[in-house]
């Protein structure tokens, strides 16, 4: 998956941005912005919280490109550190949903899903639902793999997990993708 020409870019760009040269970390950030959030809004669900830890991805990669291990491609480094991001961010909503929980349960409301515009829109909406109940670990090895187009190699390094861990993942996840699918009457998903 990793170009070779794609590498070398990244390496000469990386070298403008330690010297200092803006044009080295904004064509890193522009080459590589839409595939991490792209990655950031599945794992969230939340344009603007995707947007946020788009921002402090970039910002931590900015503080931290002295630690950039040039064995590895920019793409996994960058998918790594809005892993961390991401994990960061759901410690802390997890806390703050416990409390909006015992609140909304207290006035008993709950938001309605909105209207079903096209098949194909309710289509994605229900594949995501069933990425949504995916086990974490599940859903990001499904994500980074889908999303980010990340290989299994890399994806066990971001994870600090044996490649069989990933893989084995991965396979859990697309099984129980195609379960979920068949209980809502969708068959035939291979």
């Amino acid at each position: 998956m990793n170009d070779p020409e794609d590498e070398i870019e990244n390496q000469q760009l990386f070298d403008l941005w330690l010297k200092g040269d803006k044009r080295g970390f904004s064509g890193l950030y522009d080459k590589y912005k839409n595939r991490v959030f792209g990655f950031l809004i599945k794992m969230t669900g939340e344009r603007e919280v995707a947007e946020d830890l788009l921002q402090e991805t970039f910002l931590a990669a900015y503080r931290n490109a002295l630690q950039f291990d040039r064995s590895r491609s920019f793409l996994s480094w960058l998918f790594g550190i809005a892993h961390k991001r991401t994990i960061d961010y759901f410690r802390h909503a997890r806390v703050e949903n416990d409390h909006q929980e015992e609140a909304a349960d207290s006035v008993g409301s709950r938001m309605g899903l909105p209207d079903e515009h096209s098949a194909n829109e309710n289509m994605r909406r229900i594949i995501a639902s069933s990425v949504e109940k995916l086990d974490p670990f599940q859903r990001e090895v499904f994500m980074l793999r889908e999303i980010g187009g990340v290989p299994f190699k890399e994806i066990a390094e971001i994870m600090n997990c044996p490649i069989n861990t990933a893989l084995g993942r991965m396979r859990l996840a697309l099984k129980n993708i195609r379960k979920d699918l068949q209980k809502r009457g969708i068959d035939g998903v291979s």
